[in-house]
């Protein structure tokens, strides 16, 4: 039995198919189904039921899988663990996070990161929280940043910060009049908002009440679709403060209003599997982002606060 083999079997069991695995593992179809019986008959047992389409571990092979998947990440960190020693960052980590965030967030702690850490290879993508966390789950990614909490046990959540929403709304908007907005004032109101599956819309939703099929005027997969509808008269919408922040024009600056009272809002997190490699590189991760942030967002943490969970629909 030998690594190989046990990495071997992980990606059958991934892509249910012996041709798809073999070219994920860069080897002919033949060389994998080889190695694949070995490793059955070195323990004994099948671990793939071969009469199925797409094909399926057996009982006792998802057990095997499962202890496969641990004996290579503590074989793994090894490595972690000498690099550590030597103070060295360097390899792949392959971070999702979710869009309402990337949008604001990236260009604020990317191009430093980079700089900083050149030998770590920052592999990024868009992820919704629930696609986030299946690919967690199955190892295929390495962390994420997403709005928490979660309430996942096999998940942790470092918090980064707090972010407050802002109401956006047009100038000839009777509400615009009010001087303080407060959050009942939103209630079945025709907000724009973003589209099924992100996070960000359930927080929306939860603030406005908004019943079905009452309130939702227009559904867009960005924040600056949105902005836009405003500028029409269209509709109010909420935004994440840092995307407010990105706003540079007078015109529209004036159409941000702040929420009277205890300030709705989300905390975004650095998420990762309890069983986690990488140590070194989540937590530099962690520092940057959080020493990078805009001060007045940090000075607003003192504000009071309610944060909003991201639950799914």
């Amino acid at each position: 039995m030998t690594i190989t083999q046990l990495e071997y079997i992980i990606a059958l069991a991934k892509y249910e198919n012996f041709l798809e695995a073999s070219k994920h593992c860069f080897i002919t179809q033949p060389t994998l189904s080889i190695q694949v019986q070995k490793l059955e008959e070195y323990l004994g047992v099948t671990i793939f039921d071969r009469s199925k389409k797409p094909l399926k571990p057996t009982e006792i092979g998802k057990r095997i899988i499962e202890q496969a998947k641990d004996i290579i990440r503590e074989y793994k960190r090894i490595e972690e663990i000498l690099m550590e020693s030597k103070n060295v960052l360097e390899g792949e980590f392959r971070l999702g996070i979710i869009p309402s965030v990337s949008v604001s967030l990236l260009p604020i702690f990317l191009k430093s990161f980079t700089e900083k850490y050149p030998k770590i290879k920052l592999v990024l993508s868009e992820l919704q929280t629930e696609e986030m966390i299946k690919k967690l789950q199955n190892e295929e990614i390495d962390g994420g940043i997403a709005s928490t909490p979660l309430n996942d046990p096999q998940i942790i959540e470092k918090p980064l910060y707090l972010e407050p929403f802002s109401l956006f709304i047009h100038p000839e908007n009777p509400l615009f009049q009010k001087k303080d907005i407060k959050e009942f004032d939103l209630i079945d109101q025709e907000i724009l908002l973003l589209n099924e599956g992100h996070c960000f819309r359930n927080q929306v939703t939860q603030i406005c009440k908004i019943r079905k099929n009452k309130g939702i005027f227009f559904e867009s997969g960005s924040f600056q679709t949105l902005i836009s509808l405003v500028e029409q008269n269209l509709g109010i919408t909420l935004l994440p403060y840092l995307v407010t922040e990105n706003i540079k024009l007078p015109k529209q600056k004036q159409m941000i209003r702040k929420i009277s009272g205890i300030t709705p809002s989300r905390q975004i997190s650095l998420i990762y599997r309890r069983k986690h490699l990488k140590e070194g590189i989540l937590s530099a991760l962690e520092n940057l982002i959080i020493s990078s942030l805009p001060k007045n967002l940090l000075d607003l943490e003192d504000e009071s606060k309610k944060i909003i969970s991201p639950k799914f629909n």
